[in-house]
């Protein structure tokens, strides 16, 4: 009985599957790549806008920036240092998001390009690990919105009984509405990747909207941009202005350095390659820009209208003492942090844990472990305030900014822009490098990380560092990310890597009997497909 429920729960990869040849390594559905004729490729420009308009659109990307504001930068200088952020973490994003269109395949099996088949399990576990604390994050804001609007309906609700310290940073009426939001999310995990277009597209009608009345209601109730954005810049602990401008960069990054990586978890449901880059920069540095500056005109001016500096966007609802007004702003942005914790979070844990067991773990069984495990996040020790906020964002950006140089140094530098897609799937093979462990990205990884662990120490309260290494600190993606990329292709210059470009092995399985070849792949569209691409 127990052996027969065992192998109804194992999982196995699809006919036809690369895994299934010659020492062939373990697989799933949810591993194998995404043929370009596949039923799933159906994402075009209004779906990959759609998801970027979803991420825009939430509370942590209106904190990012309406954080820069409690840190003493003046309006002008915080929504610079969103555009800047902004604009650096789409290269990657652009690029890396492509790769995942023309090969279909998903950020853990690209990584056996770089770290190697076992050593990619390493950056995955990075990247897991971020993406389990943002779920838990996420919820957590979620449940505040859950608190929000029953406090709209019940104002009694403000009174709930507290038995929890304060030193927790959380009281029971948060822990319950945090345990609520997760219920409500339950159902809506078991959602595929793939079908998570048409949440989308819900948000980019429905976000929007909201988004430009409270903007509206902003520039409204402090007469104008002239009162809202009059404030200067006043940074009260003495650190240079230029560091704090960078330290705003890093934090803009932050929220966005997780799809820098993982775009090709959905990249490779869609149908055009070319549409991937120009909506990545569009979607990221034109509506994602925009909500940040909807953080913080709306912060500026609950400050000019109330007197109060608050960063977060369901205190100012409670402001405008209208309890209608407060219940349907917090329902649409309780609605935005769904959208956005399914499609950032819960799909890249699952992609990720699906490496480590690919015949135990699939999407969808990945999703609700992802769950599970971001209740052990006591994300509300992140979410108390804004210093301890923005260190969360710099301390785990450190980390994966070195991997997005790797990324970027081994596809379009080292290798040429060419993979050889049969080899991620066996082992031995090109990517099992030294037992499996792509050594030159380990030591690149390590290169790219040491100036920042200084810095990082700092962060977290280790006054004996010197106050310096907190100016290197403020540029922790960008220096990781440089230095990663610098070091990888050196190592991979003077250590060449064994490459193998065979056009009769390089293809994707279209169905059974049927191959593309690499070249036709990367096209990925025919003639008359390119008219209409657009």
């Amino acid at each position: 009985m127990a052996s027969a429920l065992l192998q109804q729960l194992r999982l196995h990869p699809e006919p036809g599957s690369f895994a299934n040849g010659p020492n062939g390594i373990k697989s799933n559905r949810d591993l194998d790549p995404v043929p370009f004729e596949s039923d799933e490729r159906k994402w075009t420009w209004p779906s990959l806008l759609g998801f970027w308009v979803a991420e825009a659109f939430s509370i942590s990307m209106y904190q990012v920036a309406s954080s820069s504001i409690t840190k003493g930068l003046s309006p002008g200088l915080a929504i610079l240092a969103v555009i800047v952020g902004h604009l650096l973490v789409c290269i990657p994003a652009m690029l890396n998001g492509y790769i995942g269109c023309i090969y279909g395949i998903n950020f853990p099996v690209l990584m056996r390009s770089t770290f190697g088949i076992y050593g990619s399990k390493f950056a995955v576990f990075v990247r897991g690990v971020v993406a389990c604390i943002w779920f838990g994050t996420q919820s957590f804001q979620g449940g505040q919105c859950v608190a929000s609007m029953i406090t709209a309906i019940w104002p009694s609700f403000k009174r709930f009984p507290n038995h929890i310290p304060a030193s927790a940073h959380v009281t029971s009426a948060e822990l319950l509405t945090f345990f609520l939001f997760i219920i409500i999310q339950l159902p809506l995990l078991w959602l595929h990747v793939s079908k998570l277009r048409f949440l989308f597209m819900a948000k980019t009608i429905i976000m929007p909207v909201f988004g430009m009345s409270l903007f509206i209601w902003a520039l409204v109730a402090a007469k104008g941009f002239g009162p809202t954005f009059s404030k200067g810049t006043t940074i009260k602990d003495g650190t240079p202005v230029v560091v704090v401008f960078f330290q705003c960069v890093t934090t803009a990054i932050g929220p966005k350095a997780t799809l820098a990586l993982n775009m090709p978890d959905f990249t490779r449901y869609a149908k055009y390659p070319r549409q991937v880059f120009w909506t990545q920069a569009v979607g990221l540095c034109v509506l994602v820009t925009l909500c940040g500056i909807l953080g913080i005109t709306v912060t500026s001016a609950a400050q000019e209208v109330y007197g109060v500096l608050t960063w977060n966007p369901l205190q100012v609802s409670a402001l405008w003492g209208n309890r209608a007004a407060q219940f349907f702003s917090s329902l649409c942005w309780a609605f935005a942090v769904i959208g956005t914790n399914i499609s950032a979070n819960s799909v890249s844990f699952s992609n990720d844990i699906s490496l480590w067991f690919p015949s135990w773990i699939n999407a969808r069984r990945g999703a609700y472990i992802c769950c599970v495990i971001s209740v052990a996040a006591t994300p509300w020790n992140i979410q108390y305030s804004a210093a301890s906020f923005s260190a969360f964002l710099g301390g785990y950006s450190m980390f994966l900014g070195p991997i997005a140089g790797i990324m970027m140094a081994d596809y379009w530098v080292l290798r040429k822009r060419h993979y050889n897609l049969s080899s991620f799937y066996r082992s031995p093979d090109i990517y099992t490098f030294f037992h499996g462990f792509n050594l030159r990205a380990f030591g690149a990884f390590t290169l790219a990380i040491a100036p920042n662990l200084a810095g990082l120490a700092r962060a977290t309260g280790q006054k004996s560092v010197p106050k310096g290494a907190t100016y290197v600190y403020s540029l922790s993606w960008c220096i990781g990310t440089l230095v990663a990329f610098a070091a990888y292709y050196a190592f991979g210059k003077i250590w060449p890597m064994e490459d193998k470009f065979d056009e009769s092995d390089v293809h994707v399985v279209e169905g059974e009997g049927s191959t593309r070849s690499y070249s036709d792949h990367e096209k990925g569209m025919t003639s008359s497909e390119k008219q209409t691409s657009f």
